[in-house]
């Protein structure tokens, strides 16, 4: 099967290293943590998937079941990359280990012909890529290749206590996006690449969106949902860009996320960008759960994406009127305003 030859490239590529405190990967567990993640509870699974029922085929190939277009059906798999280059820090109790392994969800539109763009997920604190199944399915289907890495040090996957680390899971999306691009098993239109992240994952979508000592030339949109400005990042410095960026929360967002993500909207000096905003919409439901509003979310995103990884990037204007939806009420979008200086190179 093609998807099982992926994860067998990738595993033998990299060396075999065990998540921080353990003596092997970690079995599948459920999380409750949280009352936000509690309601969304999800039991990870290593097994290599096809929604619906279908056989896997390299992106690229003939169509097969999901036709010539999207929606498309989502094969998904695991593989690990391992940076050798940085640390992961001690998670409480669990000592810091050198290199950094980072197992990464694949999810790929099977039958998608031609190169494809990439968009890489970065989690939120205390969780891992299966949370938000339903909104990176929702991009698989629209075509995107898909690739959530599970971080080392904020995961709730493996053994100790999570901890922000907001620079290095910066890098480690770089260190994701150069991995998948030197892979020939995929095909990766190497200039559609998008990255977004949900909560401290859209706290590293941040960083690399506004501090130039961190932004990856190779990134053509950013995604930013219930993120916020980045702490305890010493270089941090806000400067212009060109790079469109999507600003995405709710205004009931249980962690008072709502005023710290128009934050990072209204500090980003780029020359496209947008602020959707759900009323009542909370800090992880309004982005995976099975309600018209999240649902309308993930569209919303989905045409982000899309629009700015064209040719040519769109204006703030062209973006706001493409995801407002009139028969949705509950999330507005806006651009920036007439007095805010544009983004420049």
């Amino acid at each position: 099967m093609v998807i099982a030859a992926l994860a067998t490239i990738f595993v033998v590529a990299a060396t075999p290293v065990s998540p921080p405190g353990a003596a092997a990967q970690p079995a599948a567990q459920t999380r409750a943590h949280t009352a936000a993640h509690a309601a969304h509870a999800h039991v990870r699974s290593s097994v290599s998937t096809a929604r619906p029922s279908a056989p896997a085929q390299p992106v690229g190939a003939s169509p097969a079941t999901s036709g010539t277009g999207p929606p498309y059906d989502v094969a998904t798999t695991s593989i690990r990359l391992v940076d050798p280059g940085r640390s992961t820090p001690a998670r409480g109790d669990v000592p810091a280990v050198s290199g950094r392994l980072l197992v990464t969800d694949l999810y790929l539109p099977v039958g998608a012909t031609g190169p494809r763009p990439l968009v890489v997920f970065a989690h939120g604190w205390n969780s891992d890529p299966g949370v938000y199944e339903a909104l990176l399915d929702t991009w698989a289907t629209a075509g995107f290749i898909v690739a959530a890495p599970v971080f080392p040090d904020s995961t709730d996957l493996y053994p100790g206590s999570p901890v922000s680390d907001y620079a290095d899971q910066a890098r480690d999306v770089s260190f994701v996006i150069t991995s998948l691009l030197h892979d020939h098993a995929l095909a990766i239109d190497p200039t559609r690449v998008a990255v977004a992240g949900h909560s401290d994952g859209g706290t590293d979508v941040a960083l690399l969106a506004l501090d130039p000592d961190y932004s990856d030339s190779r990134v053509r949109a950013y995604v930013c949902l219930s993120g916020e400005m980045p702490s305890g990042v010493a270089t941090y410095s806000v400067a212009p860009s060109r790079v469109p960026l999507l600003v995405a929360v709710g205004t009931n967002d249980e962690y008072g996320l709502y005023p710290l993500a128009t934050s990072v909207f209204d500090q980003a000096q780029t020359s496209t960008k947008a602020l959707a905003v759900e009323s009542g919409g909370d800090h992880l439901g309004s982005f995976i759960d099975a309600t018209p509003s999240a649902a309308d979310m993930r569209a919303d995103t989905t045409r982000f994406l899309e629009l700015a990884l064209e040719p040519r990037p769109p204006t703030s204007a062209a973006v706001v009127a493409a995801l407002q939806q009139p028969s949705d009420p509950t999330i507005t979008v806006t651009g920036p305003s007439q007095s805010e200086p544009a983004g420049g190179s």
